[in-house]
């Protein structure tokens, strides 16, 4: 299980300054493709040095946000969803990052020198379009002057970008704009997996025959008003496939294959947790 640190305790503590780390920095909210690729790169080549950790710098909130300029206020996925996918592709460490008024004035290199000072790096593995300091100065060509200053011999590895059949850069921008158009299946195509929304917080209400989940309980992006066809993960990893019918309100479900609703009391009304839910391709919109 990948072990969640925290930025600037790491900074005074300096506990891993020892450990020899190959290191990715991103967001990477969704963790599309594109995201893989570059963290799968990052595995593999502190895969071949021995004792190399693979660590992942990335941020509490997207920057974008915090700045006024991501027009998308929610994330794509949860922090419980996150690190357990950084888990599944081998990620030592996820270092968060809070992005503060005072980080934000950090230059490229100021941030550089001190991700550097918290572990032994032995490589940064970043994508092509890494952009990283005050006014977003410090890319590629930068990193590759600016990391052997800060750690001796270390390496700067750019994957070449994931692209779409037709051209398309895979983003994370990308994947938002299909998901608010209702495009759950190209959403599924970027992702290389369905777009999940995580239930295990949420309290959700039984009706009878369908399940409710009021829509502003969610933290994720939903998908926009419309009827999607969907898989529901239980809480012991059993699949159920449902009907979500989303309205300005709520996000009810409908079961199309038993067992997911037997665990609710036929004619009552009570609380019932899942673990996820995920959507397979859009039916129809609401008018």
């Amino acid at each position: 299980m990948v072990q969640v640190l925290e930025f600037n305790q790491l900074y005074t503590n300096k506990q891993f300054i020892h450990v020899p780390a190959v290191v990715s920095i991103g967001v990477y909210d969704g963790l599309h493709i594109g995201h893989q690729l570059i963290l799968q790169a990052a595995v593999a080549y502190a895969a071949r040095h021995d004792g190399c950790k693979t660590v992942v710098f990335t941020f509490s909130q997207n920057p974008k946000t915090m700045i006024g300029k991501n027009p998308f206020s929610k994330p794509l996925m949860t922090l419980r969803q996150s690190t357990d996918f950084f888990s599944k592709l081998g990620v030592d460490y996820l270092v968060m990052i809070d992005f503060s008024p005072d980080f934000s004035k950090l230059t490229g290199e100021m941030f550089i020198a001190r991700l550097c000072s918290l572990f032994a790096v032995k490589a940064v593995v970043v994508g092509e379009n890494f952009r990283c300091g005050s006014g977003a100065n410090t890319g590629p060509k930068e990193l590759k002057e600016i990391v052997p200053r800060y750690a001796e011999g270390a390496a700067v590895v750019i994957p070449q970008m994931y692209r779409l059949p037709d051209g398309t850069e895979d983003s994370s921008t990308l994947v938002r704009t299909r998901l608010t158009q209702g495009n759950v299946s190209e959403v599924s195509a970027l992702l290389g997996r369905n777009y999940s929304v995580d239930l295990a917080p949420l309290p959700s209400k039984f009706d009878g025959s369908s399940l409710r989940f009021p829509v502003g309980s969610f933290v994720q992006l939903l998908p926009p008003p419309g009827l999607y066809e969907s898989v529901l993960i239980a809480a012991d990893r059993s699949e159920s496939r449902m009907t979500a019918l989303i309205d300005e309100e709520f996000l009810t479900l409908t079961a199309l294959s038993p067992p997911a609703l037997s665990v609710c009391s036929e004619g009552t009304e009570r609380s019932v947790r899942f673990e996820s839910l995920e959507f397979v391709k859009e039916l129809s919109p609401l008018c």
